[in-house]
């Protein structure tokens, strides 16, 4: 048998532990059909069934039980042998400087993580708009929302955004119909300073005669997304940004239609700077967290 990828097995580890997807996907902050899809990956891969789907719930079967022993045991394995060899020494310190809704909406949910696997590291995040010049600051890491084109620096791509339509399910009990793109018309339409993503993904879909413009300006796209959480319109997000308050039903997707962005999200830093075993690990850490968070396929709101 070929290697199993360690995701399903952690995936199907969380379940086990918690018998149910929807709290494993609040655990790992995916969505429930990300654990899904994992879990029946595995029992593909094993060709055995490791769970019986209930109306509430799971329950493992003998295969899963036997299987739950041997993940939880070595999960624990793994965690005290990080615990062995790290080693009481100086603290280090890992600046990351990242963007106000990356750090807000991806890295603070994952910093437990980062803490399991760097226990002697102290994170610093600093939060700017600004490109850091890495000659003149002390960042270890930047996070960057563009083309990819940083010259002078090493590039790690981590996710490209796939943008969708999201508001809280109170507006949907309380104000008109929202099924068509169309009825975009009668709700308050939620921006971010860029102003330039209803437009964009209007565009995208071939909707007519909404006016973009229109709206609120909420400020950055954190503060956007706390303004629809609170009703106060609708808004285009990120589905990897909006994927805990998707799956915990705080925000609901209103249509199918998805549109790619038109930039990427990077991680980039000094190409020296890799010689570091603490700053080549946490680049590292990046990718491999962006490429568990970007299968996110949340359903449309009934």
């Amino acid at each position: 048998m070929k290697r199993i990828p360690v995701g399903p097995l952690r995936a199907f580890d969380v379940a086990a532990r918690n018998l149910n997807l929807s709290a494993a996907a609040e655990e790992m902050n995916v969505t429930h059909a990300a654990v899904s899809r994992q879990v029946k990956q595995l029992e593909e891969r094993l060709g055995v069934k490791l769970f019986e789907r209930l109306p509430r719930g799971l329950r493992l079967t003998a295969q899963g039980a036997l299987l739950a022993e041997g993940t939880r045991a070595a999960f624990d394995r793994l965690a005290s042998a990080l615990e062995d060899v790290s080693t009481p020494t100086v603290r280090r310190k890992l600046t990351i400087s990242t963007f106000s809704s990356f750090n807000a909406r991806w890295l603070m949910p994952r910093v437990r993580s980062f803490s399991m696997l760097f226990p002697d590291v102290d994170l610093q995040v600093i939060t700017t708009a600004q490109l850091v010049d890495f000659s003149r600051e002390d960042v270890d890491i930047g996070i960057r929302f563009g083309r990819g084109n940083y010259p002078g620096l090493h590039v790690v791509p981590l996710f490209q955004p796939r943008e969708i339509v999201v508001c809280a399910p109170s507006l949907l009990k309380v104000g008109p119909p929202l099924k068509t793109i169309s009825d975009l018309r009668h709700f308050t339409l939620l921006h971010d300073d860029s102003h330039r993503s209803w437009t964009r993904w209007l565009e995208a879909v071939g909707a007519k005669g909404i006016d973009a413009r229109r709206g609120i300006v909420c400020g950055d796209r954190n503060s956007m997304l706390q303004a629809a959480l609170a009703g106060q319109g609708v808004a285009i997000a990120s589905e990897v940004f909006a994927a805990s308050d998707l799956v915990a039903g705080r925000l609901v997707k209103v249509f199918e239609n998805e549109v790619t962005s038109e930039y990427s999200i990077y991680a980039v830093c000094l190409p020296r700077r890799l010689n570091d075993p603490m700053v080549a690990g946490v680049v590292q850490w990046l990718q491999q967290e962006a490429q568990a968070s970007h299968d996110v396929h949340p359903p449309p709101a009934e």
